[in-house]
């Protein structure tokens, strides 16, 4: 199999972050379309080999990079966004691009509207350039699908960035673009992030709000999420969409927290953390227990309260509404094909046939458990400030397997790599995946920390001073 050997690439402008890139545009020593054109020879250069992007729009790009040249010529840039390459996933829609969602059924799709996250990184000055790859319905912990194909691990092409925003973050990796939007329904931004090496954030719900796009599949479990290389940038990208909006009740929870201008280098006070090594003793391979512990050595080194703990959710309550509400999801999109067994791939089509079978009763109880879990995390949280956990169970796995075939030696299920991930969701806290570093597999491991709902920027912050107190590599990709 091909292989890839990670290499610093400083005089791409790809491979800058989108504050370095900001700063640059700033004082005249680059343009916009500049950047943009660093950015799409990058494309051209790496994307045959990893089929992260599935549609450019150059044109559209170039005309918004040359808008971004006239602000800054007139000393009225719109902020740290204008002119900044940004990707975004294709179940998200974009005016302009294509929204297939990782499906035959939306092959022909295009949205005649923006939605609500896209207009705000459209007002400020972003340059959207490209639409990635998801898998079908944006719902497999891998990242292929009858339209596309694979989508391949920039780190080693051999095996799967994840999913299901795997397009986005082997963008990001592979220094396609600064900047990338995906979604988070039951892991989908944090996983691929911890499996290529980059910062994966999914906010509290409805702190970024949305208004138009495919229907939700799994009630409000679904996000917005910000990926970038560093945790400043992620903030960046995250700020710039979050905040109310009208159309959207659920983000008026939000009305009254309003967002720093910069992120904290590190938050205010020292945390009591809760160090979750485990699941009710499902596997997690030896690699990522490792950098698990040396994590939590590390908060607590810089003066933080870690303890061992068990996860305050059981698992089965939480495979249970995320198997039901995605089955009765699909089973509605589903419904509206005109040729289900044509269009729609074998996986999606019996997820939807379970759903259409569900009870009302059923499903009913389903909701109830949702709030019951959310009141349950209200409480562990009045104790703890954070959750310290993997990211994933598992290392990347091999293309072309739905999921790992084991892990730590044991044989895996479907869902055995998202142990860590879905509670997140039911949950509606937020949550990130930060690098932590690399073992003998030299691939990237991912961290997750998560706090209560509404606490973002606890979050953010602590992710940052982890990134201060561990760098962790920052790489382009030689694949010649």
């Amino acid at each position: 199999m091909v292989t890839t050997s990670a290499k610093i690439a400083q005089d791409s402008l790809a491979n800058r972050s989108a504050a370095e890139l900001a700063q640059m545009l700033s004082k005249g020593e680059v343009s916009a379309t500049q950047v943009l054109a660093d950015v799409l020879q990058a494309h051209e250069r790496i994307n045959p080999a990893l089929n992260a992007i599935v549609e450019l729009n150059a044109d559209a790009a170039l005309a918004a990079a040359r808008a971004s040249e006239r602000r800054y010529a007139a000393g009225n840039p719109l902020g740290p966004l204008d002119g900044i390459p940004v990707t975004v996933k294709d179940n998200i829609w974009v005016k302009g691009f294509g929204a297939r969602w990782g499906s035959r059924l939306f092959a022909a799709f295009r949205p005649e509207q923006d939605d609500t996250a896209i207009e705000r990184l459209r007002a400020s000055g972003a340059v959207l350039f490209a639409k990635t790859n998801t898998p079908e319905f944006a719902l497999a912990a891998h990242t292929d699908n009858a339209l596309h194909g694979p989508t391949r691990n920039p780190w080693n092409l051999a095996f799967t960035p994840g999913g299901s925003s795997g397009g986005a973050v082997a963008a990001l990796a592979a220094g396609i673009g600064p900047l990338a939007v995906g979604t988070d329904a039951g892991g989908s931004i944090r996983r691929p992030a911890s499996y290529t090496g980059v910062v994966g954030f999914r906010p509290s719900t409805g702190r970024i709000p949305r208004v138009f796009g495919f229907p939700a599949l799994a009630a409000d479990l679904q996000v917005i999420a910000a990926a970038a290389r560093t945790v400043c940038d992620t903030y960046t990208l995250f700020k710039a969409m979050a905040g109310p909006d009208i159309r959207d009740r659920s983000s008026f929870a939000f009305a009254d927290y309003l967002l720093p201008a910069e992120l904290a280098q590190a938050p205010a006070t020292r945390l009591r953390i809760c160090c979750v090594k485990n699941v009710e003793g499902s596997p997690v391979d030896a690699e990522i227990r490792e950098q698990l512990d040396a994590t939590a050595a590390r908060l607590a080194a810089l003066g933080h309260r870690v303890e061992v703990g068990p996860l305050p959710f059981r698992l089965g309550e939480i495979e249970k509404i995320w198997s039901t509400l995605t089955a009765v999801g699909l089973a509605g999109v589903v419904a509206g094909a005109e040729d289900p067994c044509r269009d729609v791939q074998p996986g999606g089509l019996a997820a939807a046939q379970r759903g259409g079978a569900v009870p009302a009763r059923e499903y009913a109880a389903v909701l109830e458990m949702v709030q019951k879990i959310r009141r349950e995390c209200d409480a562990f949280f009045a104790e703890f400030d954070i959750l310290l956990t993997p990211a994933s169970a598992a290392l990347p796995w091999a293309v072309g397997k739905d999921y790992p075939e084991s892990i730590d030696g044991q044989k895996a299920g479907p869902r055995s790599a998202a142990v860590f991930a879905t509670f997140v969701n039911v949950a509606g806290i937020p949550a990130i995946s930060v690098p932590a570093g690399m073992g003998a597999s030299r691939l990237p491991i991912g961290i997750q920390l998560a706090a209560g709902f509404g606490e973002d920027m606890r979050v953010l912050e602590l992710a940052r001073e982890l990134e201060f107190a561990a760098s962790w590599p920052l790489c382009t990709f030689d694949f010649t």
